[in-house]
């Protein structure tokens, strides 16, 4: 070795002391590449009917086969129940569109599992593992489910509504009108999508009855979807409402098991309207309806008589401001024919005590936070469970309160996001919990909050040799009054002399908060932390319309989406102030809204952003589906001036600085055309830009490489351009 090599290495050992270098640095390829920097949690979480046993599936790839795992709560102790070398039916659970479908259903007397096996269903008897096939030909049985006494499996079909005698074998049609156009307990792309519903239909308490969804789509405009890889390329036309555009036609029908016969549900005289959810009485003879107009700015709660099908309105939930949101879950007290309802009445969503007639018997909780989920109902002792932020918007904690009233008791105690499930019996509860700091861990409690034991401790041992930051939670204030929670994080190394970039992370749409207290928005969100690692500050703030701060908060944007990026704005003038911020150096990325408002940002906001990358980005609101778009923005042709001024076509030649479009080619949630048309608009207006597109990519752009390829040129495009 010569002198100079050694001069050379004394001065890089000394550089890295010096800098930070000695900790492990961050790349694309082990963040989107490996699993190193995954979770341990469990999947497929099910409690056993009338035990206070847990099961959940797993890939065990050390003996290379698929298992279900049972856990007892009081003795921890586990067991495999079933595994994929002894029963092959047992397939990994497989993802259509946005839902995760399960592997294993339980019988409801916790004696057997359903497991739906390529296109059959086998059950298999506990505890001798004897497999029967319940079905065996070609055609699908859809979404499975068991009658409540245990007698039959109900499952769709040719597009019809099925069941099958599991003493006889019998498969026996409950409807026959089904086709590719009239959906039978089926649901459209925006059913599913917006409603977040996959089975449209439910077995009544007393197993006499089913109530199903019927959609006829056949007024639906169609949309293709192009696939170009193929030499001969192919086309898939989707069914697809464009706001402004016309929807399906919904009827509720309740069929009997015995006689076949079908009784339509009266909805009223409206037809152009939604059901985003329906719920059974105790009683197994009555139906409750939730019935939402186009507009979505009124609710009624319906109860119908499912023998003449005759309805009357309990509950009316009106915003002349705003929009209405309707309670996915329903819980009814059974001995005192009463119900909890969600409203935003008082500018909060709160839980109210409800008679069968509507009338509010009294509210349960009140106070300036949100109810954000119903949990648990323990009638027998009198409390409800549910998780809301009444201890910080920034948080998801676990609360109960007394059915008789009284203050709130908070459960959980840990700072953070819990998100927890419920034994049946509602004695136990799993709490997967994390913090901007903490990766998720799952640990077993008892309902007052107690633990009994830790299930998975989430650790995450790769990370050990990396220095992860920290966000800084705080507040902005804005000209009107309000004021905006936002993040900034900083490098581990920071140094509040030197200047630095900064990159602000945005979504800016409704139903979604991007500021909270949780792993992966926090150290989890590992290519924020790779950017900052290169020296780029990462900044975050929820604008006007976002969740959680109140039905007033939100209904500022209202009609008119592009509001939130006048916060966007105050939140890039409050950087240049800051002492240690380049105020040329401000970029902006976001996903499908966030790449929306980024797209807005570089054109309308021209000046306040040196760059931008925007995946699969809405361009001209008009092309996105009716429920998420005109819940929010209205119908296109009562809306004009709104429509127009979150058009980013309009602004299009206004567009300063670098900007980086990004899609999936076969998207069919935010269409390529959204891109295709910014490009042309870009192109006329002589405009300079990039774009990358990935072929046979959907939405999220899923795939290691094609992850992997995402991600490099986003952090090419900044460290190049900001």
């Amino acid at each position: 070795m010569t002198i100079w090599t050694r001069v050379s290495l004394s001065m890089l050992i000394f550089l890295q002391i010096a800098t930070g270098w000695c900790q492990k640095q961050l790349t694309v390829e082990d963040i989107y590449g490996t699993s190193k920097f995954s979770t341990k949690t469990l999947n497929q979480v099910q409690w056993i009917p009338q035990t206070r046993v847990f099961t959940h599936y797993k890939n065990d790839k050390a003996s290379d086969r698929l298992v279900i795992e049972s856990v007892d709560a009081e003795s921890g102790i586990s067991s495999i129940l079933i595994s994929s070398d002894k029963i092959s039916d047992l397939i990994k659970p497989r993802r259509e569109n946005r839902f995760t479908l399960p592997n294993y259903h339980w019988a409801p007397d916790g004696q057997s599992i359903l497991i739906p096996s390529a296109h059959d269903i086998v059950l298999v008897s506990m505890p001798d593992q004897k497999t029967k096939q319940l079905t065996d030909d070609p055609d699908e049985e859809r979404d499975p489910a068991f009658s409540p006494d245990g007698k039959y499996l109900a499952y769709l079909k040719h597009w019809n509504l099925q069941i099958l005698n599991l003493q006889t074998g019998d498969e026996i049609p409950l409807t026959t009108h089904g086709t590719g156009d009239l959906l039978i307990g089926r649901f459209d792309w925006v059913y599913e999508e917006e409603f977040h519903i996959r089975t449209g239909f439910s077995w009544s308490p007393d197993s006499r009855s089913i109530a199903f969804y019927e959609l006829d789509t056949s007024r639906e405009p169609e949309v293709p979807i192009t696939d170009y890889l193929p030499l001969q390329n192919t086309v898939e036309y989707l069914k697809y409402t464009k706001a402004g555009n016309p929807n399906a036609l919904v009827r509720i029908g309740v069929v009997s098991v015995q006689s076949k016969k079908t009784v339509w549900m009266d909805l009223g005289n409206q037809k152009d309207q939604y059901i985003p959810r329906i719920h059974w009485l105790p009683d197994g003879e009555h139906l409750v309806i939730q019935r939402l107009n186009r507009k979505q700015n009124r609710l009624d709660l319906l109860i119908a008589d499912i023998r003449t099908g005759r309805s009357r309105v309990v509950i009316t939930e009106e915003d002349k401001h705003g929009w209405v949101e309707f309670p996915e879950e329903f819980f009814f007290l059974e001995k005192q024919s009463r119900f909890i309802w969600l409203s935003e009445r008082s500018n909060w969503n709160h839980a109210y005590l409800c008679d069968l007639n509507g009338r509010v018997i009294r509210p349960l909780t009140s106070g300036n936070w949100n109810v954000t989920e119903v949990l648990h109902l323990d009638e027998e002792d009198g409390w409800l469970y549910f998780r809301g932020t009444k201890t910080s918007p920034l948080e998801r904690q676990l609360y109960r309160v007394s059915l008789d009233g009284g203050p709130v008791q908070r459960i959980s105690d840990e700072t953070g996001t819990h998100s927890v499930q419920f034994s049946d019996d509602g004695r136990y509860y799993l709490d997967v919990f994390s913090s901007i700091d903490t990766p998720p861990r799952t640990t077993l409690h008892q309902s007052d909050g107690q633990l009994v034991r830790l299930i998975e401790k989430g650790d995450i041992p790769a990370l050990k040799d990396y220095e992860l930051s920290t966000p800084e939670f705080f507040t902005i204030p804005t000209e009107a009054g309000f004021e905006l929670n936002a993040f900034l994080m900083k490098p581990k190394d920071f140094d509040p002399t030197h200047k630095y970039p900064v990159l602000v992370y945005t979504y800016g749409c409704p139903g979604s908060q991007i500021v909270y207290n949780s792993w992966t928005r926090g150290q989890g969100d590992l290519w924020h932390q790779l950017m900052l690692q290169q020296g780029t500050l990462i900044f975050g703030l929820d604008n006007r319309g976002m969740d959680h701060m109140g039905n007033a908060f939100k209904n500022l944007a209202y009609r008119d989406l592009s509001k939130g990026l006048d916060d966007l704005i105050t939140g890039a003038q409050y950087l240049k102030h800051l002492a240690f911020i380049d105020s040329t150096r401000i970029g902006i990325h976001g996903w499908s809204g966030g790449g929306w408002m980024t797209c807005l940002a570089m054109t309308k906001g021209a000046g306040y952003f040196k760059a931008g990358a925007a995946v699969a980005p809405m361009t001209d609101l008009r092309n996105y589906d009716t429920i998420w778009m005109e819940r929010y923005m209205g119908l296109p042709d009562d809306n004009p001036k709104g429509y127009a001024s979150s058009n980013v076509l309009d602004f299009a030649g206004s567009l300063e600085g670098s900007l980086l479009l990004i899609h999936g080619v076969v998207d069919d949630n935010v269409h390529f055309a959204n891109t295709m048309q910014l490009v042309q608009t870009l192109q006329d207006s002589g405009k300079t830009f990039e774009m990358m597109a990935y072929p046979n990519k959907k939405h999220s752009i899923r795939g290691k490489s094609a992850r992997i390829h995402l991600y490099k040129k986003m952090t090419d495009f900044f460290l190049k351009n900001l």
